[in-house]
């Protein structure tokens, strides 16, 4: 007897949702959830999805956390799957002042070559337990995109490389890490996001390589990591990759996305790549797919293509969109029971989930554990931002006639981490700061006339929804770029020492060649690091600005 032998249609379909608790209404405005309110948990009691997603609004503290997740399990299964995007770097969930958060993908690939496999491996394992601790089970990661495309807005610094074999040996060591430790990984986001020009989140993205090219370049590292690890979850992208498959949906000329396409999910993931495990899609809410489908019609088309779990298929914060997803778990359930989906394989796909929830449990916990931030995971964390931080242009050191230093950062808080990293690595220095949030031209100028070194955080490219949380926060989004400006303010300090630190993503660095000394790549902006110090890359900026390290790393893309 199969697993799902005894449960409805209902219950099949209800497996294969995994929704996201971001924020509730109870009658008084929507509110993060930090624990469940008494008619959210009686409609997931009810409901029985197979996870659910959790993001920052969710995540206060570590204590509140795991009270939170075995809230989770209490109400719905102790095996329920509850999944998290704690990539590092940029996309980080868990508090950063409680948790080790790590520099992204491309801090781990800008590492020295002989040492970058086994760091990747360590931070997963230590990202993994830490998870675990928390009572998450689920993380979406590694990304497997190769970021081929310099302009790509939504990938960039989330990628290893633009070299599918690095991608492929960084994403097999993580995959690897986190798996040793009890938590799922994900590879993301099939078949390849890494030559868009168009975040998923905004519109529909379109990849147009060539079969060949796909094969080489986006395809090749998920096949390598399929082949020798065993992946827990693969998330599909919401792209159109005509070369794969240029059908169009149903009465429209739209070329069936990723996600829907039966070719890129049955034919190429499971049976060309040999993948037997769980297909989950990305948030079913991104504009990518909800401009052009009901929740309804996307998720239908999703289960027909071989998805296992529908991420976020719908907002769910309030009684009415609770209601409404019990609708579509029934009009769901109605199109399989009209012959419109087929029943075998909607219950083999729920056994692949049950199969999925029963291989990472979590027990409920007990005393809060070391393992939190702990001092070696911490001292990991620290190891990854100094090896990884890259010379692209001078030797990067403030010169010994400098007495004093202006900084010039995104934000407020990115400014105060520097000058706070500074002063500690070099107590001697006299330090002034302003940021592009309150950025005022007349200080800026008195300011550059009375220091001797002026240095630059440029935070590359704009922020895109997935750092925010999701594809509702962006109306919302800041946008502290202001590159034209930077230019002007090195151009006419000319008589200063000048060092450009690009934070995050490194490829507009050559843009600052003719008007900087030196240029400094990080791959990691965050300003909050553990206990409220200085994020781990201005700590590590900081010991090369005042020549107490060098900056061993090796640019992992093409500029």
């Amino acid at each position: 007897m199969t697993a799902t032998a005894n449960i409805s249609i209902e219950q099949c379909v209800a497996l294969k949702l995994m929704v996201d608790i971001r924020l509730y209404d109870s009658g008084d405005g929507a509110q993060p959830v930090l624990n469940l309110p008494a008619a959210l948990a009686d409609g997931l009691a009810r409901l029985q999805p197979g996870g659910v997603i959790v993001f920052r609004e969710n995540l206060a503290s570590t204590s509140q956390v795991r009270e939170l997740t075995d809230e989770l399990r209490a109400c719905i299964s102790p095996e329920l799957l509850i999944g998290i995007d704690q990539e590092g770097g940029r996309v980080t969930r868990l508090p950063r002042g409680q948790c080790t958060s790590f520099s992204g993908n491309m801090a781990l690939a800008a590492c020295p070559e002989g040492d970058r496999i086994s760091l990747a491996r360590d931070m997963a394992v230590a990202q993994g337990e830490e998870l675990r601790a928390l009572g998450i089970n689920c993380n979406f990661v590694p990304s497997l995109d190769v970021n081929s495309n310099p302009a790509n807005p939504v990938i960039h610094v989330r990628a290893f490389s633009d070299d599918p074999a690095l991608v492929a040996e960084l994403g097999a060591a993580v995959t690897a890490g986190i798996q040793s430790v009890g938590v799922a990984a994900s590879l993301k986001h099939f078949p390849g996001h890494g030559d868009t020009s168009q975040d998923s989140h905004t519109g529909l993205p379109r990849v147009d390589r060539t079969c060949a090219q796909a094969q080489a370049m986006d395809l090749a590292p998920f096949a390598s990591v399929i082949d020798t690890t065993t992946p827990a979850m693969v998330m599909t992208a919401h792209i159109q990759y005509p070369a794969l498959d240029n059908s169009v949906l149903l009465g429209t000329d739209i070329v069936r996305p990723a996600t829907l396409s039966r070719t890129i999910l049955t034919d190429v993931l499971r049976y060309k790549l040999g993948f037997a495990g769980v297909v989950i899609t990305d948030a079913m809410d991104m504009r990518a797919i909800s401009a052009i489908l009901t929740p309804q019609a996307a998720v239908l088309e999703a289960f027909r293509a071989g998805v296992d779990i529908a991420l976020m298929p719908m907002l769910l914060r309030d009684a009415q969109s609770l209601a409404a997803m019990f609708t579509l778990v029934d009009d769901i359930a109605a199109a399989v029971r009209s012959g419109e989906l087929d029943e075998r394989e909607l219950r083999e796909s729920a056994e692949r989930v049950l199969a999925l929830r029963h291989a990472y449990p979590i027990a409920p916990h007990s005393a809060e554990p070391a393992v939190i931030g702990s001092a070696s995971h911490r001292k990991l964390e620290q190891r990854i931002a100094a090896s990884s931080i890259t010379l692209l242009q001078g030797d990067g050191v403030l010169g010994p006639e400098v007495g004093a230093v202006h900084l010039l950062l995104p934000g407020d808080s990115t400014a105060r981490a520097l000058a706070a990293a500074l002063q500690a690595a070099n107590p001697d220095l006299a330090i002034s700061w302003q940021s592009l949030e309150n950025f005022d031209l007349d200080a800026e100028r008195r300011q550059l006339a009375a220091c001797d070194a002026y240095v630059v955080g440029v935070s590359e490219p704009a922020i895109s929804a997935v750092v925010a949380g999701g594809a509702e926060d962006l109306p919302n989004l800041p946008d502290l770029q202001s590159a034209t400006v930077v230019k002007a303010l090195l151009a006419g300090a000319q008589d200063k020492q000048r060092i450009v630190a690009m934070l995050y993503s490194p490829y507009r660095a050559a843009e600052f060649f003719g008007c900087a000394d030196s240029i400094l790549a990080t791959y990691g902006g965050a300003a909050e690091g553990f206990g409220g110090a200085p994020g781990p890359a201005y700590v590590a900026l900081a010991k090369v600005l005042a020549g107490e390290a060098v900056a061993p790393g090796t640019l992992p893309v093409t500029l």
